[in-house]
């Protein structure tokens, strides 16, 4: 079976078995509550200003307004699929039912239907790191109701890109459907296909004479209706009457992004990176020479989204990829760019975040509103003065990705977030503040994080390569360790010792200001304190378990497993020492010396694409026998949620609720205070609530 048959029946058997979603019925006593409700990094100014977070903190690859109603819009992000917004993009709500796919790489919306879309569904990885997941969940979805049902209706490749130039065109030169409220002829880039056409509104979809499978931007020809013209790393090219023709004298280099109005159909420009932009007055097959050296904008930086009015075709956007430069306008057609005057002069955001390359949704009537997203820290940002003052407008829109939370008093959580550091609230999560911290090989992302008093160990820095922060004084300051490297998915206190602290292979006896390798990684903790858990890679694909009883000094093995080391994600003890191993089989049991598997057999459920990837586990200290799981399907899209078992891990049933099936978990973490339930997803942070 190939990856199209693979996915297709995949997606069929989603389609058959589990739309709609059910909510699975779990009793209060066993359960303690019945929805989960997203928890927003809302800081104190947010609070003031009655905004419900919009922390963002997940990489943004599509806007858009809906034309026909700009009341509507879409963004669309590499890990969490399709947002909506019903207020004109100031606040944000996601819309993933059914889409299993990871992210979306670009999306559109119908001219005539703000209900209709079609979006790039991916993996959100380049086309290398994709080649490593051969049955990865990609293709087109379509939604026909805004967003609250999706299914995919062609299997093919997205990837990620540097410039965020649109995949898709609705084409409104064609016959419309009988009742005028669906636009047939809708245009598609696709990575492994090159340009597809869709003369149903989405439904079916057929390969066309241009092949190139490295495009990366798309836009309808105003010159010529039902053409296109299309941009990738071997040129600029038009696709007319069933030929593809090479256009673009004139250019230094190839299109990163194309911006065409309609109100200014002659007038195509192009951003090209470190050669500037460049405008064409003939419809894009002359170009005079690019901008360049006006000021430090143009001159170094490498210039890669450029958008244009649909109303005005003087009235510009343009954004350069990996800087901190905010998003430039122009009013001129691209004679002159300014940058400006303020961003957030409201004060929200402390730090915009601008890095990466970000794409513009240019209002569909008023030529001087415009959204933006500062992709770095991806918050919403919107201007209504044609882009000299840019005001945050992404409420609800969040992702923080939690990783670890502690719980060192009633009321007070510190949160440990991929990518994004620590953040406290000392409120019960009604308000956060951002520690400060300092980069680690580069990065602030956390793996794992411990306190006792006024300490706190964290591993913190890159994805793969992570060393330790420390703070001595409750997260006011910090001192850094990056030559203790380790992946550091395991840090703790010791629970009877005071100032013992484990990290990884490290541990440290005066509360993490000297620190000593280990002769092993430590992955669990007794909580007691009386064991430490190892693991080392065994012969013919199976696991050493390792214990130590003497604080780490000597480990011995206690039994094989019939699993492979890389298979296993984490390691929790309960009270009773029983070990509970989430794997990519489902959950590993120990309980002395029996060892149990338990997975679709015992009620936790295969995910859409057949596997049992289980990425996390935790039980409640106040009541140990309930236990939750997090889901995880690496390497093909969205996992399918929460897991709850009632009898200590025996027996399991789904725990998702409210949230649609399609939601990845990578982290589940229970407050020992109150029992509450927290999940980290792509999402950002929910909580189990009555």
């Amino acid at each position: 079976m190939n990856r199209r048959e693979f996915i297709a029946t995949c997606i069929f058997a989603v389609g058959a078995t589990a739309m709609p979603w059910p909510v699975f019925p779990i009793r209060k006593t066993e359960a303690g509550a019945s929805r989960w409700q997203r928890l927003p990094l809302t800081t104190k100014r947010m609070k003031e200003l009655g905004i419900a977070g919009g922390d963002g903190f997940q990489y943004v690859h599509a806007l858009a307004y809906a034309p026909s109603n700009p009341e509507i819009a879409y963004l669309s992000v590499d890990q969490s699929g399709v947002w909506r917004s019903n207020d004109g993009g100031r606040s944000w709500e996601p819309k993933y039912k059914g889409f299993l796919a990871y992210g979306a790489r670009s999306l559109a919306v119908d001219p005539l239907n703000p209900q209709v879309v079609v979006a790039a569904g991916f993996l959100g990885f380049n086309a290398d790191e994709a080649a490593n997941y051969p049955n990865r969940c990609q293709g087109i979805y379509l939604t026909t109701d805004g967003g609250e049902s999706w299914r995919m209706v062609r299997a093919t490749d997205f990837y990620k890109q540097a410039a965020k130039g649109s995949l898709f065109a609705f084409d409104p030169s064609g016959t419309p459907n009988a009742t005028r409220d669906r636009t047939l002829g809708i245009w598609c880039a696709s990575a492994s296909e090159g340009l597809l056409k869709s003369e149903n509104g989405g439904e079916t979809w057929n390969t066309t004479p241009c092949r190139e499978t490295d495009l990366h931007a798309l836009v309808l020809d105003p010159k010529g209706p039902g053409d296109v013209l299309l941009a990738s790393p071997q040129g600029f090219w038009k696709f007319a009457h069933g030929a593809v023709e090479r256009i673009g004298t004139g250019l230094p280099t190839y299109p990163r992004s194309i911006a065409v109005s309609p109100a200014k159909p002659e007038q195509v420009h192009v951003a090209l990176g470190l050669a500037g932009v460049a405008t064409s007055g003939d419809g894009g097959r002359n170009f005079s020479p690019p901008v360049q050296q006006i000021g430090r904008f143009f001159a170094t930086l490498d210039v890669t989204d450029i958008e244009a009015s649909p109303v005005d075709g003087d009235s510009l956007y343009l954004r350069a990829n990996i800087s901190a430069q905010p998003p430039h306008a122009s009013d001129d057609g691209g004679l002159t760019w300014k940058s400006p005057q303020a961003v957030d002069p409201e004060g929200i955001l402390v730090s915009p975040g601008f890095y990466y390359s970000s794409p513009f949704a240019p209002h569909p009537t008023d030529p001087k509103t415009c959204l933006h997203v500062t992709n770095g820290r991806a918050r919403i940002i919107r201007t209504e003065d044609g882009g000299a003052t840019w005001h945050f407008s992404g409420s609800g829109f969040t992702g923080a990705r939690m990783a670890d939370i502690v719980f060192p008093a009633p009321g007070t959580m510190l949160f440990g977030l991929t990518d994004h550091g620590l953040w406290q609230t000392t409120d019960n999560g009604q308000t956060f503040s951002e520690l400060a911290t300092t980069r680690i090989h580069g990065a602030k992302s956390v793996s794992a994080t411990a306190v006792s008093g006024e300490h706190i160990v964290a591993g913190f820095g890159a994805w793969e390569k992570k060393g330790l922060t420390v703070s001595h004084d409750g997260g006011t300051t910090f001192h850094t360790f990056p030559e203790l490297t380790d992946s550091h998915l395991f840090v703790a206190f010791h629970p009877a010792i005071p100032g013992l602290v484990y990290a990884g292979p490290f541990a440290s006896n005066d509360h993490g200001h000297t620190w000593r390798r280990l002769s092993e990684t430590v992955r669990a903790i007794s909580p007691d304190g009386e064991m430490l858990y190892a693991l080392r890679e065994g012969t013919a694909g199976r696991t050493v378990l390792l214990v130590s009883r003497d604080r780490g000094e000597h480990f011995f093995p206690e039994m094989e497993l019939g699993i492979s080391a890389r298979g296993i994600i984490q390691m929790v003890v309960t009270p009773a020492k029983t070990l509970l191993l989430a794997t990519t089989r489902g959950i590993y049991r120990i309980d002395g010396q029996q060892v149990e598997l338990r997975d679709h057999r015992h009620g936790l459920a295969k995910d859409a694409f057949g596997t049992m990837y289980t990425q996390c586990v935790c039980y409640d200290p106040n009541r140990p026998e309930l236990v939750y799981a997090g889901r995880r399907a690496l390497g093909y899209g969205n996992g399918n949620g929460v897991f709850v078992s009632s009898d200590g891990g025996m027996n399991w049933q789904a725990a998702n609720f409210n949230l649609a099936q399609g939601i990845t978990v990578f982290a589940i973490r229970i407050n020992p205070f109150d029992s509450s339930v927290y999940i980290g997803t792509s999402f950002g942070t929910w909580c189990l609530v009555s």
